[in-house]
């Protein structure tokens, strides 16, 4: 009768840890369902804004710049004339003026900054776009002389 008892005794604990495990289980694979839907949720959704935005090719984005600068600034000059230009000017602020040359110095820069609008907000981040721009600076220099 003692070694029924006991083995009632070990075995229903095991049958209860087992029912607990089993839950737990459960559980866990409730979570991970919960889970893998929401990232299925969020990858449709994430597809939904990739077709949402609108693409813009370089070119075409260029031009909207391009329209903007003239809508507010007016008739923009060429890159090589804006190089030129300002060019002059660095090379004149190099020299000592008078507080009158300066002022008209600064006033001609002005205007100079606002018909070079596109050449100073052109982007050239990496080191080819860079290097291809001081190319077409020289160029422009050595040809205005």
């Amino acid at each position: 009768m003692f070694s029924k008892s006991l083995l009632v005794y070990l075995i229903f604990p095991l049958i209860l840890i087992s029912c607990v495990d089993q839950h737990s289980t459960n559980k866990v694979v409730k979570k991970q369902k919960t889970e893998l839907d929401s990232l299925k949720q969020m990858k449709e959704k994430s597809k939904e804004a990739k077709k949402a935005v609108k693409v813009i090719d370089k070119k075409t984005e260029k031009i909207e710049v391009h329209e903007k600068i003239v809508e507010k600034y007016g008739e923009q000059w060429d890159f090589c004339n804006c190089v030129v230009k300002n060019d002059s000017i660095n090379n004149a602020l190099e020299k000592t003026l008078s507080d009158k040359q300066t002022d008209k110095l600064m006033a001609r820069w002005e205007y100079v900054d606002t018909k070079c609008k596109e050449f100073i907000t052109a982007p050239n981040t990496t080191p080819e776009q860079r290097a291809k721009h001081e190319w077409k600076v020289k160029q422009c220099l050595k040809n205005a002389k």
